[in-house]
């Protein structure tokens, strides 16, 4: 099992290193492990929001790329009207940690709906979300079983039920729209075609790489959020170990004053280089450039 949680974050985040300032997707993914809180009465992880919007408030001074829908957010606090083009690395550590089909999809919409609430994204996500729940699964699947546990799974999603019980407001067209393109996606005889599987790093992963084509893994950022997602799929971390102290944190600025401080949410941080427009600082989760 841990096997295949490194090679499916080495095939997506391979490029991502300790001595590398990471880009916009594996900082997206970075968030979404960070924001995974064990249940105290329930199997496997939620998506605490509270926590990632605190991360998202820090987030736009050292995104290191452009997501039209991490824009829109910073700008008007609400999901996008359009297709989220990065929506698998934001999703796919709810998808790991979960072992529960139920618990995986409800945290895995939580996390996609903060962003975009479009169609083609809610089932992108749900069509991930089932490939990546039967990969990590104990049984052995080929593609046609996949294909029709993704079906099923998209039949049995309302959209409408997910928005009434989190308070969501979706319009109707925008309901009728999204059950169009479900019934067009669930008529199709391959729902894992090549055109949506080449689209998304972990479907080419599941479904593009045999185990013989898998890399030697001993990348030390990578296999210790593997190590860490395997313990929150096995349950066996404290969720009490992962709060942080509730109330309003400190600007950024504030701890930049100083060569090393410890961050609420960043941890302990060291500044590597300093310029007049931008700061360069080390934490656990590798180089981060501090936009000042």
């Amino acid at each position: 099992m841990l096997s295949k949680i490194q090679n499916l974050l080495y095939s997506c985040y391979g490029e991502n290193t300790v001595d590398k300032i990471p880009d916009v997707g594996f900082q997206l993914f970075l968030i979404s492990v960070k924001s995974l809180m064990p249940y105290e009465d329930n199997i496997g992880c939620s998506f605490d929001e509270d926590r990632y919007i605190k991360e998202m408030e820090l987030f736009k001074y050292y995104i290191n790329g452009h997501d039209n829908c991490i824009e829109n957010y910073f700008k008007n606090k609400r999901p996008y009207d359009g297709e989220d083009g990065l929506i698998e690395y934001k999703i796919l550590p709810a998808a790991i940690a979960n072992t529960v089909w139920e618990n995986l999809i409800e945290e895995v919409m939580r996390t996609t709906a903060f962003y975009s609430v479009s169609k083609r994204t809610i089932i992108d996500s749900i069509l991930i979300s089932s490939a990546v729940y039967d990969y990590l699964s104990d049984e052995n699947k080929d593609v046609e079983n996949m294909n029709q546990n993704a079906k099923e799974r998209l039949i049995q999603f309302s959209i409408k039920e997910f928005t009434e019980k989190h308070n969501m407001h979706l319009d109707k067209m925008s309901i009728i729209d999204f059950e169009k393109e479900r019934i067009k996606t669930i008529s199709r005889t391959q729902l894992y075609s090549d055109e949506c599987i080449l689209k998304f790093k972990t479907l080419k992963h599941i479904f593009k790489t045999a185990p013989s084509e898998e890399a030697s893994y001993n990348d030390e950022l990578l296999s210790s959020y593997s190590a860490y997602l395997f313990k929150l799929r096995k349950g066996t971390i404290n969720p009490e170990k992962l709060k942080i102290v509730d109330g309003k944190i400190p600007e950024l600025k504030e701890f930049l004053k100083y060569s090393s401080f410890s961050h609420p949410l960043l941890g302990k941080c060291k500044i590597i280089n300093r310029t007049e427009k931008e700061i360069i600082l080390r934490n656990k989760t590798g180089l981060m450039k501090v936009k000042i």
